[in-house]
C-alpha cells in the first residue's frame, strides 16, 4: 500500500516551483525587448554599435565637450578662407626635327617647344574684395592662376605684384559678382607673438586633385622668432622668421599660420628638414612685414622700388688693419649722394655699419638684404661704428631705384 506524500512537502513544491515560472517568465518578459543571444560575437557587436560610453561611465557628452577645444574652433572659423592655388608654368625650349638623321639640316628644322607643368600651393583670403596672400615662389612664373575655395568654387586670379625678395605675393580673384561672398581671415601682430603660444598652420595644397576640398591643419608652438637666414640661389631673403614645430606639410606654403584668436600672424614658407618631410622645423614670414607689403600695392597698385643712396663694402683683414677701425665685421661705407636720405640720416663715409633693426650685419651682403626686404616709408635703426664709438642713426627709406 503506497504512502500519499506529506501535506506540507506538496505546497512547498507548488510553492517553488510557482516561483520558477513567476521568474522564468518575468525575465522573458524583461528580456524580449533586447537582441538576446548566447554568441559572444554578436554581443561584442551590439557593444561597439551602441554609442560609445566609457567603462568608467560618465556622459559621452561629456567627453566630446573635452574634445572640442578652442583649437578645434579655430580650425573650423578659418578653413574656408584658406584657399588652393593652382599653377600652370609654361616653359619654351627649342626642339630639333632632324632630316633623315642628319645633323646638317637641324638648324633649318628648329621648331618652339611649349611645357607646362602644373603646381600646387596654399594661400589664404585677407578681405571680401578677393585678395588673396601667398608665397612669390607660389606663383613665380604662371601663365593661370586658379584659386579654388572649400566649397568647390574655382575663380582665375591674376598676380597683382610681389616682394621676390621677401617672397610675397598678392593675389586678386577675378569673376566674382556682388552676391559673391567670401570668407576672409583677419591679420593679427607679429611683434605681439609669444614664444611657446599654441599656433596653428593651415595649407590646402590638393584643391580640386581629391574629393574632400578642405585644408589640412597641424598643431605646435612658436618655437623662436627674429631667426634670419642669409639670401638663397633664387635671391629671397628670410628675416626675422617665426620658427615653429607645427607641421608645414608639402603644398602648405603660402598658408597661414593662426594663434589661437583665429588671426594670421605669419605665412608659411620653407622648412629645414634632413628627410625633406614635416618632421623638421618650420618658419612663417611675420605678417607684420606680409601687411606692409599688401598695404603699398593696394594703395599704389605696385609695390615701390627703394632707393639705397650709399656704397659700401664688406671689411677684410687689410682694410680693418689699414683704418683702425677696431671692428672685424660690418659694412664699411665708401660714399654717400649729398642730399639724400643717408646724409639726413647723418650717416658718413667710413662709418662702419654694424646693426640693422637689432640684426647683425656682417658684411656689405648682410646691409643689402637688410634693404632689399623693406620698403618705401620705413625707418631703419642703424648701429655705427664712428672713430671708436657706437652711435645710432635713423634712416628713412625713400622711393628710387632698387640697388643691382
Amino acid at each position: 500500500m503506497r504512502r500519499s506524500p506529506p501535506i506540507l512537502l506538496v505546497l512547498v513544491s507548488m510553492i517553488l516551483l510557482g516561483l520558477g515560472l513567476g521568474l522564468g517568465l518575468g525575465l522573458a518578459t524583461r528580456l524580449g525587448d533586447l537582441p538576446v543571444s548566447l554568441d559572444p560575437s554578436a554581443a561584442a557587436l551590439a557593444q561597439i554599435r551602441a554609442p560609445a560610453r566609457s567603462s568608467a561611465g560618465g556622459d559621452p557628452h561629456g567627453s566630446r565637450s573635452a574634445r572640442h577645444t578652442i583649437v578645434v574652433d579655430v580650425a573650423r572659423q578659418v578653413s574656408p578662407a584658406v584657399v588652393s592655388i593652382g599653377v600652370t608654368k609654361t616653359s619654351y625650349g627649342r626642339e630639333y626635327q632632324l632630316f633623315f638623321d642628319d645633323p646638317f639640316f637641324a638648324p633649318y628644322l628648329i621648331r618652339p617647344r611649349r611645357q607646362d607643368f602644373p603646381y600646387l600651393g596654399s594661400g589664404f583670403i585677407i578681405d571680401e574684395a578677393g585678395h588673396v596672400v601667398t608665397n612669390y615662389h607660389v606663383v613665380e612664373g604662371a601663365s593661370s592662376i586658379t584659386v579654388t575655395l572649400t566649397d568647390r568654387r574655382a575663380f582665375s586670379a591674376r598676380l597683382l605684384d610681389a616682394d621676390r625678395f621677401v617672397d610675397v605675393a598678392l593675389l586678386q580673384i577675378e569673376g566674382l559678382s556682388e552676391r559673391e561672398h567670401l570668407p576672409t581671415i583677419a591679420l593679427g601682430d607679429s611683434d605681439d607673438i609669444m614664444i611657446g603660444e599654441t599656433v596653428l598652420a593651415v595649407g590646402n595644397p590638393f584643391g580640386p586633385l581629391i574629393a574632400d576640398p578642405r585644408p589640412s591643419v597641424s598643431v605646435g608652438v612658436v618655437s623662436a622668432t627674429s631667426r634670419s637666414f642669409r639670401g638663397d640661389q633664387n635671391g629671397r631673403i628670410y628675416q626675422n622668421m617665426i620658427q615653429t614645430d607645427a607641421a608645414i606639410n608639402p603644398g602648405n606654403s603660402g598658408g597661414p599660420l593662426l594663434n589661437l584668436d583665429a588671426e594670421a600672424i605669419g605665412v608659411n614658407t620653407f622648412i629645414f628638414s634632413r628627410s625633406g618631410d614635416s618632421a623638421s622645423v618650420g618658419f612663417s614670414i611675420p605678417i607684420n612685414r606680409v601687411r606692409r607689403i599688401v598695404e603699398e600695392i593696394l594703395e599704389f597698385g605696385r609695390l615701390r622700388a627703394i632707393r639705397m643712396d650709399f656704397e659700401t663694402v664688406s671689411l677684410s683683414p687689410p682694410i680693418v688693419q689699414m683704418l683702425d677701425l677696431g671692428v672685424t665685421e660690418g659694412a664699411l661705407v665708401r660714399a654717400i649722394d649729398i642730399g639724400g636720405p643717408a646724409e639726413r640720416a647723418g650717416l658718413q663715409p667710413k662709418d662702419v655699419i654694424t646693426r640693422v633693426d637689432g640684426i647683425d650685419i656682417r658684411d656689405a651682403d648682410d646691409l643689402m638684404a637688410s634693404f632689399l626686404t623693406r620698403t618705401v616709408g620705413e625707418t631703419l635703426d642703424m648701429t655705427v661704428r664712428r672713430d671708436g664709438e657706437e652711435l645710432h642713426l635713423k634712416y628713412v627709406i625713400e622711393e628710387g631705384r632698387p640697388p643691382e
